[in-house]
């Protein structure tokens, strides 16, 4: 039974992959320069979130003079 569900849970990540995939694809061609804005957000975001994650816990950089 447990390859059975490996098996559905796959196909759904895939089948939901395709459809994120086309879905951006379609929203590029439609309007270039929102999604080029969105997407460039996004990445920013996602970097500053990196980097802040990516600090140590205690660190603070005030004190390390």
């Amino acid at each position: 039974m447990s390859s059975v569900k490996k098996a559905v849970a796959s196909r759904a990540v895939k089948s939901t992959a395709r459809h994120t995939a086309h879905g951006a694809a379609s929203k590029l061609k439609r309007r270039p320069l929102r999604s080029a804005t969105l997407l460039g957000i996004g990445a920013a975001v996602g970097l500053v979130a990196g980097w802040w994650l990516s600090r140590p816990a205690g660190h603070d950089s005030r004190l390390s003079g």
